[in-house]
């Protein structure tokens, strides 16, 4: 992509780079439009980051003990100071993508700093609601909250370094307000369109993510249990997954189908007769993923979701979390015709490339006006 920012000299930073999600497809995209652009990090698993393995990525010291441990949460105590140690003073433009510590990279004055924020520190500020700090035994707790309140501070001061926050939904913009003081943009995450297909809608629910508390697998296997004439597939794995089978291995219209690859992926969805959301995301690809393949989504009326669901167009809103909610959203949604081109039209403005241009603007607005 030819744009006006070729001229300087871009570097991206990120968190880590250890596995292929969201927010690693963000930086994907991005990472293409500034090819050139070498990608700093703490610490990398190749082997889980898909073509993003292909770029010049420099780490962090840190790397040597994710070389031997492979268990790179251990780490967090650790990270602050990882991503201060990486020296990007040879670049023009710093572009991170922080749900954590990139936004903490050092910087000189003639340095421009833009960061697209996933998420404040969430294990930082919103501990309560993070599945690790439950787990953690309780004579550790006292130590690990030390530690948490060490990670705000730390936080909220390194939070005034990027010179432009650019928030990847209006979820996060608010919570930017709120643990940081700092205004945003908002720039919603890209999807490929491209990649996805209308295909003919066969009778199943779909639930696509990680069996880990937040998610809300569990009020999905709730709700499906009292309802044995509608089939759930259930996609991913997870440290709840044990567990949920348990609670459904009585019911054959329940079927867990673990990780499987992109492709089955791509066909499971396109068939589904909606994509199920029970949680609240910050921003969320999965859902326009479904919007793409002409498949509406039923979603929690929380996060990201809300930005981008059009009730009764490609979509409908359950208002509680509760199974008793989205039973009674089920029954209203099996009552309306949808219309898949409608359905994947509304997804067009999100694509890569509209995200890619929409990005350049904002920055060469922000350089103008410095």
């Amino acid at each position: 992509m030819i744009n006006s920012l070729s001229n300087l000299k871009v570097v991206l930073v990120t968190d880590w780079l250890t596995n292929l999600g969201g927010a690693e497809k963000v930086l994907k995209t991005v990472s293409d439009i500034f090819p050139e652009a070498p990608i700093y990090t703490t610490v990398v698993n190749k082997k889980n980051i898909g073509d993003l393995k292909e770029k010049d990525i420099r780490t962090s010291s840190l790397q040597m003990t994710m070389t031997i441990s492979k268990k790179y949460q251990l780490l967090l105590p650790w990270f602050p100071k990882a991503i201060e140690s990486l020296d990007v003073s040879a670049f023009d433009l710093v572009i991170s993508f922080s749900s954590a510590i990139a936004k903490g990279i050092l910087t000189t004055p003639d340095q421009t700093h833009i960061c697209y924020i996933h998420s404040p520190m969430r294990y930082a500020w919103e501990p309560f609601f993070d599945d690790r700090f439950k787990r953690v035994p309780k004579m550790l707790k006292p130590m690990v909250s030390n530690l948490l309140h060490e990670s705000r501070i730390w936080d909220f001061a390194s939070s005034g370094r990027p010179d432009l926050y650019i928030a990847n939904s209006t979820t996060t913009q608010a919570r930017v307000k709120k643990y940081y003081r700092r205004n945003t943009k908002v720039l919603y995450p890209p999807v490929d369109v491209s990649q996805f297909k209308i295909a003919e809608k066969k009778d199943y629910y779909i639930a696509i993510g990680r069996m880990v508390h937040y998610k809300k697998f569990d009020l999905l296997v709730e709700a499906f249990k009292k309802m044995p004439e509608r089939r759930l597939l259930l996609v991913g794995d997870g440290s709840e997954r044990a567990d949920l089978e348990k609670q459904a291995w009585e019911y054959s219209n329940i079927e867990f189908w673990g990780d499987i690859s992109d492709a089955e992926l791509i066909k499971m969805r396109s068939e589904a007769k909606a994509l199920i959301l029970p949680q609240k995301e910050d921003a969320g690809i999965v859902q326009l993923e479904a919007f793409a393949s002409g498949v509406p989504v039923v979603a929690y009326q929380a996060g990201g979701a809300l930005d981008v669901l059009k009730p009764g167009i490609n979509g409908m809103f359950f208002k509680e979390q509760t199974a008793e909610s989205l039973m009674s959203t089920l029954d209203a949604f099996d009552k309306k015709n949808w219309d898949s081109k409608i359905i994947r039209e509304s997804v067009l403005e999100y694509d890569v490339l509209h995200f890619q241009k929409k990005l350049v603007k904002i920055i060469e607005e922000y350089l103008r006006q410095r």
